[in-house]
């Protein structure tokens, strides 16, 4: 498995990049997979498909995925908070300052 990351400002082309770069290696028979994070979802427009947070079959070895990471922040958060609360009360903090 190999996973490339493209990072960068905002608008020097990481979604176009990231596009052409799934594209191309589904063409050569890989299976492959684009994940955006950006809040703008550009990368369905780039693909020109609706994409949605679950990894959609857009072609022969190529899916592609837009996650909202606000939304995945909040689904996991409450596990988070758990297992920090339980971290802190078991070296000694207060419940609830550990809650906090």
């Amino acid at each position: 498995m190999r996973i490339i990351l493209y990072l960068g400002k905002g608008g020097v082309g990481k979604t176009t990049i990231s596009a052409a770069t799934a594209v191309r290696s589904a063409m050569l028979g890989k299976r492959t997979l684009v994940v955006s994070t950006d809040l703008a979802h550009s990368l369905a427009d780039c693909l020109n498909k609706p994409l949605t947070s679950e990894p959609e079959e857009l072609a022969a070895n190529l899916w592609a995925q837009e996650v909202n990471a606000l939304d995945e922040m909040r689904r996991g958060w409450g596990k988070l908070q758990d297992s920090m609360s339980k971290m802190l009360r078991n070296r000694g903090i207060d419940s609830v300052m550990a809650e906090e």
